[in-house]
């Protein structure tokens, strides 16, 4: 599922986003190694802040993947609390192949218990 922010309004996707962020979000999300991380995957495409995300519900609440805005800049895995977005961890991924990108944010979630 893909869903779009746009003037601080939240409204499903049915037309295709074709940014290059858009893109590789699809194609982490397809290579999630556990199924209930690829059933509960959204993709959140936020044009106010021009970011794109994937984001899981998570027993501590939303967690959202932040996918790098840039070659070079580092995902950042932010949790989304009733006191703000407070980031959970970064790592670098320009370097790394969608499969391990999504093995890495799988293991992440995983070992903190997390889904």
């Amino acid at each position: 599922m893909e869903i779009i922010i746009s003037g601080g309004k939240v409204t499903p996707s049915a037309d295709e986003v074709t940014t290059p962020q858009a893109a590789k979000a699809r194609r982490i999300a397809n290579y999630l190694p556990r199924p209930e991380l690829l059933r509960d995957a959204v993709i959140e495409h936020n044009q106010d802040d021009n970011t794109t995300s994937i984001r899981f519900e998570t027993t501590a609440g939303p967690i959202r993947i932040l996918l790098p805005v840039a070659q070079g800049f580092e995902f950042h895995i932010i949790h989304d609390s009733d006191t703000g977005p407070r980031i959970l961890g970064t790592f670098r991924g320009a370097s790394l192949s969608v499969r391990a990108v999504a093995f890495r944010i799988s293991e992440f979630l995983r070992t903190r218990g997390l889904k």
